[in-house]
């Protein structure tokens, strides 16, 4: 299995010769040029695709400061800190700022999760732009997007059956966290009045509230076909000892295994496109790519 930052390097290699080949036909091809045209201009998000990678790293930086949160020598620091400064107890030293632990988990928490749906969107849009139907492919005002467009259970965008295996086999884990996203982002970690967390204080760390995790058990916005998530046969699911950041790593490993999946599947499937239906210009095409030294 190609890890997500792999398959990222692949797929944008990939793109960018696609759009290299294409973007150099000679206007005597037996093909419409406005087919090459057209396929120019979705192989040209291969600059977008790789600019997706360092975004990767971030997200990774972002962990491990979420981590830090919950880290007993870390916090073992902070509690020395506070007998030796006489700073307000319940505080944290967050990017060199002293501030109440909750606002500190808040700042961490949402980049890291914010930093992840960044990377998702970004996929998504290239995805959707390459695979999708002309409905959402060609829309010039809005990015595909993932949970309202490719886990719609009303419309279809793919084709190959490719929308059931996405909302079966990862509807579960992308839309949990999606909700968590929304939550932190928009709502600032409150919900219907229930706050996300357990507490507000350094020991409550990443736990959620039970209200929390009933209130998510009842939303009928997730899949309740919870048995054809990837993620069923784990003895914790699906919600891993009740830790926000343990759930969004596991559910984030499952959503970086769906989303190298889909671009592989999307980029090769637009390049395989391309193969067959520039067959009759296999030869003036070959010509121009020796001329112009197109690799």
């Amino acid at each position: 299995m190609t890890d997500l930052n792999v398959q990222i390097e692949q797929s944008a290699t990939k793109l960018e010769r696609i759009y290299t080949l294409v973007r150099n036909a000679p206007k005597d091809v037996s093909l419409l040029i406005e087919c090459y045209e057209h396929w120019s201009g979705k192989a040209s998000f291969h600059g977008s695709l790789r600019a997706t990678a360092a975004l990767l790293d971030a997200r990774s930086h972002a962990m491990d400061v979420a981590k830090g949160l919950t880290d007993p020598e870390r916090i073992k620091k902070e509690e020395e800190r506070i007998k030796q400064s006489g700073d307000p107890a319940n505080t944290f030293r967050y990017a060199g700022v002293v501030m109440d632990f909750s606002i500190a988990r808040h700042l961490a928490i949402t980049s890291y999760i914010v930093t992840s749906w960044s990377i998702y969107d970004r996929l998504t849009n290239v995805c959707g732009r390459l695979a999708a139907t002309a409905e959402i492919a060609s829309n010039p005002k809005q990015n595909p997007r993932m949970c309202e467009d490719f886990l719609n259970d009303k419309k279809n965008f793919f084709g190959f059956s490719m929308q059931f295996h996405l909302k079966k086999a990862y509807s579960w884990p992308l839309k949990v966290s999606y909700i968590f996203r929304n939550w932190l982002v928009h709502d600032g970690y409150e919900a219907n009045g229930i706050s996300v967390f357990r507490g507000d204080q350094i020991s409550d760390g990443l736990y959620l509230n039970e209200e929390a995790i009933k209130l998510l058990s009842e939303l009928k916005y997730l899949c309740n076909d919870k048995d054809f998530c990837c993620l069923k046969n784990d003895e914790k699911f699906p919600w891993y000892d009740k830790s926000l950041l343990t759930i969004l790593d596991k559910y984030h490993g499952e959503a970086d295994i769906m989303f190298a999946s889909l671009l592989k599947w999307s980029v090769d499937s637009f390049e395989g496109q391309i193969s067959s239906f520039t067959e009759r210009d296999r030869d003036i095409l070959a010509a121009t790519v020796a001329m112009q030294g197109v690799s």
